[in-house]
């Protein structure tokens, strides 16, 4: 017996007479005995099954939002986006952790992102994860949570002029060649934290960013690339010194963060960067010499080529340039 449940095996025969077993999920209450088919003979699975129907059993709009989102997070604990929903909802407690279900409307929503006065996207996460929680509990507010209208993208980058400038401020030999592969690979930070020498194919001037055994991510594709002749030459020099498996790599193992080296050379050179604009410069870079959206798309590892169209179009000297002249009299 284990947190109020067991698990237990039933042996059923199909129509055509063969047998099967699959799991089922045992407990005692005020009511008597209970049993319910967990619909698998895999025991992982079934496990799994067993804690996420025991943490949601009895959940109602009588719980807090606090005690259903620590059920909801102790039951996804093992799945994607789990420390991201988890950092959402620490900076959400204080506010929403005795607040009822019941009691949830547009006026409370409202009065959150006026308490937390943080950017709107900030706000629309912190609220979408309360309303996973209690979608994963089945309890429903009586009406949808509000959240503030996305605002309008706006795309931090560097002018050519104004990279070649903080380039020339980045003092530390580590800092310099995050901000060239950066800039020439429009891959995000993770990913240069990441990359390995076995992942960059010199001869054949190719960086695959996706290391092996890492399953790419719908929205957080990476591609392979090729070396551009500017950074041909640093990464030759960055090999012959390396001290390990890292291509990014500070005394002597990978860096956990580029954050403070990229401040130090923001100071420095009078140019504020952060490595996230180098892939959004990265991007501009591209639309703007005319490069088709596709291309910039694959690129960044985009899966879906709208989102690369709804950002980094309006960069493009010649995006709907033949539809403006169909528009001719």
């Amino acid at each position: 017996m284990q947190q109020g449940y067991s698990i237990g095996t039933l042996n059923r025969r199909r129509k055509d007479g063969t047998r099967y077993k699959h799991h089922v999920i045992h407990w005692i209450d005020g009511d008597g005995p209970h049993r319910v088919s967990l619909g698998t003979d895999d025991r992982p699975t079934a496990e799994a099954l067993a804690r996420d129907f025991w943490s949601r059993r009895t959940l109602t709009n009588t719980d807090t939002v606090g005690q259903i989102m620590r059920a909801w997070l102790d039951a996804t604990a093992d799945e994607r986006g789990h420390k991201r929903a988890a950092q959402a909802w620490k900076a959400a407690a204080p506010f929403w952790c005795n607040v009822r279900p019941g009691l949830i409307d547009a006026a409370v929503c409202r009065s959150y992102a006026a308490k937390r006065n943080k950017a709107a996207n900030t706000i629309r996460n912190e609220i979408a994860s309360i309303r996973a929680g209690l979608k994963w509990a089945k309890v429903k507010p009586p009406e949808p949570l509000w959240m503030p209208a996305m605002p309008d993208s706006s795309i931090d980058h560097l002018t050519k002029p104004q990279f070649r400038k903080f380039l020339a401020g980045c003092g530390a030999p580590h800092v310099r060649l995050f901000a060239q592969l950066a800039m020439t690979t429009g891959a995000r930070s993770t990913a240069m934290r990441e990359l390995k020498w076995e992942q960059v194919d010199i001869d054949r001037r190719l960086i695959d960013l996706n290391p092996r055994g890492r399953r790419q991510v719908a929205n957080k594709g990476r591609a392979t690339v090729p070396i551009n002749d500017q950074l041909l030459p640093a990464l030759i020099e960055a090999k012959a010194g390396a001290e390990t498996a890292y291509v990014i790599e500070y005394h002597g193992g990978p860096i956990a963060s580029i954050r403070k080296g990229f401040e130090a050379a923001s100071k420095r050179s009078g140019v504020h960067c952060t490595p996230h604009m180098l892939r959004h410069s990265a991007a501009v870079w591209m639309a703007e010499a005319g490069k088709r959206m596709e291309e910039i798309a694959a690129y960044l590892g985009h899966k879906n080529i709208l989102v690369t169209v709804k950002v980094y179009a309006r960069f493009s000297p010649d995006f709907l340039r033949d539809a403006a002249s169909a528009l001719t009299w």
